[in-house]
């Protein structure tokens, strides 16, 4: 209808060109369309043709156009995967990213270790289903996991397997069909969501299993790998400390055949590894070239400071630590002339992190555009010390988030349903409320807030057991000067510490603990709280009382000779303390762990001890009187020689009876397993020494050359001899393979007991 636009027969011809190649499209709503167009422009036939537009390649597959999408026959679902990928890369904020390095498990050695992204390619190509990545609080499991996805999404191809990062604290139960909440979330349909479910295959990346509160396997009740069910390939991350020994059983996948691999067989882990200091150096290299405008320091200048203070490569070997530890270098050596002599810890890098934070996002506020009413806002704010009500701010809110949401540490936020809630405190439009919670160390999106770190969560909840007092004061900041800036009106009966089990949160007891090492009035406060519960035996001061006692022994406060008589400390964790000579006394101590404890001469006349852990491993209930024990080299199998003569073998992993040798007829005194572990000798005071198969039981040879019970028996390195001493101090060389006598040395040794 435009008269202009109708004038130029060029357009029109090309208008009617794109629309009679429209009408011959698969889609028949778009093919109708388009003959209905041509008809109405009069236009039957097609028209002339033209040459090809100049175009060297084809356009990037369409991100906004379903229509186009069509039209270049590109399935539905596919064009909303082409969405989400657009979407998960442009929204995907990459921090300074070192490729981290992972070692095989928690046993691993830290020498034996490799490049994580290629271990994961590998996982990825093979058969297991899932891969379990460990790492301690800070150690980059997080941005691991958003770089796989960032390398998966350039990598995915049409109708290829599709990269879903899943964030687990921000899926309700997401043991109950994750994968389809968070297709749900990007807007996927339900016939969508089943044709994927149908035809395709996932590889999920699901962060933050210790963050979502988690104890059940994922895999399981989400039926992953079933028939007719997802078809998906799990890398799941995790805190190395949220887990107890046998973790496994949280992760390993349920087998879809009977006549497949077995569970463990799907299943692989790798713990993440602390930076080494070349991986130190390349972070600071790049820390140092993101600064805008370039700051003073160099990267030389960072790694003189991280490599003279005592211990702090030690602990810069943490991404998430080494990242403060570079924000809080100018200050904290700011005028220091002998660097080996400044003391840093954990906790004070966290203390000089969160002040600059506030202190920098003050200084933000004040020069933006404020509405008038938000200014006095702020004035009033900075009149009452900014920095102090941020951090109050922050307290109360991680406070809020352990009572309130069992320490998940996101908050969903509806300014509507959530007005009357605890949450409104923290995230309403009132403009103190608002104005401080922009400034905190917090991340939103979308209606979800959540700490920019857990460990930043957890330093926010653990002062408010015990944190320093701030002054808003940066022109002249002093490192040490919180020492004398503590609120000491915090300690009192309202304090977590009484309120709340804090042995699970060993992030926050670390932090403690770390204060106990530079506040005197804190260690005095908690050995107080000890001291009240041999009177109080409330469950209010026992809590307390075990709190205390756990953050003094993290600390590496000693307790020799202490009296300790009467004390009422359940469930405390005392393990690696050191307690010579104190004085229990009927004190309440059940279920304390004393594993790797010094305990010589501490007396426990009275106390309760149901529960008690020394440190022992579990044992194995044996069905004699056992005199002589030996492991296998490869520690799969383990012997026991019994009183009665006979000889048992056990499997170690499952820790039950393989088998039972009746080798002897008088007591076995000793066994050894050859080198390769294929023959176990036994020697007993029958007068014989005999080798046996140890895989099948059978007897390979019998000695019978001492005259006197024979006490002690062992193999040569090389497996070819073995050596058996009797109790007349005769000592004999066998050869192991024919069974015969090599050499007799009889009566020119001393008695033996044992040999090696």
């Amino acid at each position: 209808d435009d008269q202009d636009w109708a004038q130029d027969d060029s357009i029109d011809t090309w208008m009617k060109t794109i629309i009679n190649k429209l009408s011959e499209a698969s889609d028949q709503a778009v093919k109708a369309s388009a003959l209905v167009l041509l008809e109405q422009l009069g236009s039957n036939d097609a028209p002339s043709a033209l040459p090809p537009y100049p175009l060297t390649s084809r356009l990037a597959t369409p991100v906004d156009s379903p229509v186009l999408a069509k039209v270049q026959k590109i399935p539905l679902v596919e064009y909303d995967l082409h969405a989400l990928r657009t979407l998960r890369l442009n929204e995907t904020d990459l921090p300074i990213y070192i490729p981290p390095n992972g070692k095989a498990n928690l046993k691993a050695q830290d020498k034996d270790i490799f490049p994580l992204m290629t271990r994961v390619q590998e996982f990825l190509a093979s058969e297991r289903q899932v891969m379990l990545i460990l790492g301690d609080s800070g150690a980059g499991k997080s941005t691991f996991n958003r770089h796989l996805e960032h390398h998966l999404w350039n990598e995915y191809k049409q109708g290829g397997d599709i990269p879903l990062f899943i964030n687990l604290p921000s899926i309700r139960e997401p043991e109950v069909d994750m994968i389809r909440k968070q297709l749900k979330m990007y807007d996927f349909s339900d016939d969508q969501i089943q044709e994927l479910k149908q035809h395709r295959r996932f590889f999920l990346i699901c962060d933050g299993y210790d963050e979502s509160q988690q104890l059940i396997n994922l895999h399981k009740p989400n039926q992953l790998n079933q028939p007719g069910q997802w078809n998906t390939k799990m890398v799941i991350s995790c805190r190395s400390q949220y887990l107890g020994q046998n973790y496994r059983s949280r992760f390993i996948p349920q087998s879809s055949s009977h006549y497949g691999r077995t569970p463990a067989e799907l299943f692989q882990e790798a713990v993440i590894t602390p930076f080494s200091e070349d991986q130190v150096e390349n972070y600071v290299e790049k820390f140092v070239e993101m600064q805008v405008p370039l700051g003073p320091w160099t990267t030389q200048d960072y790694m003189v400071r991280l490599t003279t203070i005592p211990h702090l490569m030690e602990l810069v070997r943490n991404p998430f630590l080494l990242t403060l530890a570079l924000e809080a270098l100018p200050v904290v050596t700011a005028g220091e002339q002998d660097l080996s002599a400044i003391n840093i810890t954990r906790v004070q890098l966290y203390d000089t992190f969160v002040k600059r934070w506030f202190y920098a996002n003050k200084k933000r506020l004040e020069s933006s555009a404020l509405s008038d009413q938000d200014r006095r806002t702020l004035d009033n704010l900075s009149d009452l010390d900014f920095v102090a009500m941020g951090i109050n701010y922050a307290k109360k809110l991680a406070t809020a988030i352990f009572d309130e949401q069992g320490r998940n540490p996101i908050v969903q936020y509806n300014p509507i349903t959530d007005k009357g809630s605890w949450k409104n405190a923290f995230f309403c439009s009132d403009p103190e409320v608002r104005l401080l919670q922009e400034a905190s160390p917090l991340r939103r999106t979308g209606s979800q807030f959540q700490f920019i770190h857990r460990s930043i969560l957890e330093y926010f909840f653990s002062c408010t057991v015990f944190g320093p007092v701030s002054r808003d004061n940066f022109d002249d900041y002093d490192s040490q000067s919180d020492r004398d800036l503590t609120d000491t009106s915090i300690l009192g009966p309202d304090n977590p510490l009484f309120k709340r089990n804090l042995l699970v949160e060993q992030s926050v007891v670390r932090f403690l603990s770390e204060r106990v090492q530079q506040h005197q009035e804190f260690k005095s406060f908690l050995l107080d709280v000890i001291e009240q519960s041999k009177t109080d035996h409330t469950t209010t001061a026992a809590t307390g009382a075990t709190n205390a006692i756990t953050i003094l022994v993290k600390a590496g406060v000693t307790f020799h000779g202490a009296d300790l008589r009467e004390v009422w400390i359940p469930g405390a964790d005392l393990s690696d303390g050191q307690f010579d000579s104190a004085r229990f006394h009927e004190a309440n101590l059940t279920d304390v762990n004393f594993a790797r404890c010094w305990l010589r001469q501490a007396v426990f006349n009275g106390a309760k001890m149901e529960g008690i852990r020394f440190g022992e491993l579990p044992y194995l209930d044996g069905s004699g009187h056992i005199l002589a024990i030996a492991y296998s080299p490869d520690g799969k199998q383990l012997a026991t020689g019994l009183y009665s003569g006979a000889i048992d073998i056990y499997d170690t992993v499952t820790r039950s009876q393989v088998r039972r040798l009746n080798a002897h007829d008088k007591s076995v005194f000793d066994i050894a397993y050859s080198p390769d572990g294929r023959r176990l000798v036994s020697v007993s005071g029958d007068k014989t020494v005999q080798i046996w198969d140890a895989d099948s039981g059978e007897r390979v040879s019998l000695m019978k050359e001492h005259e006197a019970d024979v006490t002690s028996v062992a193999y040569s390195p090389c497996g070819k001899l073995i050596a058996s001493v009797s109790s007349d101090s005769t000592m004999i060389l066998w050869d192991s393979e024919k069974g015969e006598k090599a050499v007799v040395f009889a009566g020119t040794v001393d008695r033996v007991n044992r040999l090696s």
